[in-house]
């Protein structure tokens, strides 16, 4: 059983309970039909039948427990914060994001030379700071002291790397959703330290931790079962699919697919977000593959398209099935 499935059997309890009050009340009869989608996973299928309908959305499920089918908009991720706005993974670009529409705010996080985990993409502060030196040479104290702001324009100044414990603060305080991507290779014990930060935070299902490291997520997977983790990788192939699933991912999230992998992934349990997508062109490709999720540097803008799209479109929904619609 893999731990994707584990989660799924924690996380959406209500809903198999649901599914499972249903099957109990009748056995299927003749003319039931199972709802057509891309969403094959046995969690997912509910037969119907006559003019009933079996309507689930009460039921809360963290955006990488849905599938998604092709033609419905996925999450939007906003690539270390908003950052054509304000410098990239620090506090201004955070706060933008939601107010631009998006799901997720992604940041890169990095362990200093004594141990604290630190927003920053680059293993060295040199381009994002008037500083120089690698990250995980330089205390808190000496990383702190840096202006990452400038850089980016004088109107943020001043603006400091933030920590993780920071980005967590701001998170409980304004109900932010976040992608914490694990530069690097992570021990256990240092994945431990983030991970009970996130827990006393009570942030555990509104967190997605990535990394491009097969061992990091491993030791993900072994220390944080309950977390939602994402494999970074460049294709979408089967051998990406059969890798995530082995270190215990519950998405493989590339930087390309295909409507055929996208439907792999899905039937193998797992989510795809892809990266790092910044063109009108590309994010009606993906959505048209039901990929889970867009990361992107334009979160406002891939926001207004996905609402014009929405706006041309019926509504759909994964949790109402009726006979009627599935007979066309």
């Amino acid at each position: 059983m893999s731990v994707r499935r584990r989660r799924l059997a924690g996380t959406a309890s209500v809903f198999i309970a649901a599914l499972a009050a249903l099957a109990s009340l009748t056995a299927p009869p003749a003319n039931a039909v199972e709802h057509p989608s891309a969403l094959t996973h046995p969690l997912f299928i509910a037969h119907v039948h006559g003019t009933s309908v079996v309507d689930l959305d009460m039921v809360e499920l963290r955006p990488l427990t849905l599938l998604r089918r092709p033609g419905e908009s996925g999450s939007i991720i906003a690539h270390r914060g908003d950052s054509t706005l304000a410098p990239e993974n620090t506090i201004p670009a955070f706060l933008s994001t939601t107010a631009r529409g998006a799901d997720y705010f992604e940041v890169d996080v990095r362990m200093t030379r004594d141990a604290v985990p630190v927003i920053i993409h680059d293993s060295t502060v040199d381009r994002t700071t008037d500083g120089t030196g690698a990250v995980s040479e330089l205390d808190l104290a000496e990383v702190r002291a840096l202006d990452a702001g400038s850089w980016f324009s004088d109107e943020f100044a001043g603006t400091r790397i933030p920590t993780l414990a920071e980005v967590l603060d701001l998170a409980q305080r304004t109900a932010a959703q976040i992608v914490i991507e694990y530069k690097g290779t992570w021990s256990r014990a240092d994945i431990t330290t983030t991970v009970d930060m996130i827990s006393a935070a009570g942030l555990d299902r509104r967190i997605v931790a990535q990394s491009f490291s097969e061992k990091t997520v491993a030791n993900f997977s072994a220390v944080a079962p309950d977390l939602t983790i994402g494999w970074l990788t460049e294709e979408l192939d089967r051998a990406s699919i059969a890798t995530a699933q082995a270190i215990g991912a519950d998405a493989v999230n590339p930087s390309s697919a295909t409507t055929r992998t996208v439907d792999l992934a899905h039937r193998a349990g797992l989510g795809v977000f892809v990266w790092t997508q910044d063109a009108d062109t590309a994010w009606e490709e993906l959505t048209a593959m039901g990929v889970d999720g867009i990361i992107t540097n334009v979160p406002g803008a891939l926001h207004e398209w996905v609402r014009s799209t929405e706006a041309r479109t019926e509504p759909r929904t994964a949790f109402v099935v009726s006979a009627d619609a599935a007979h066309g």
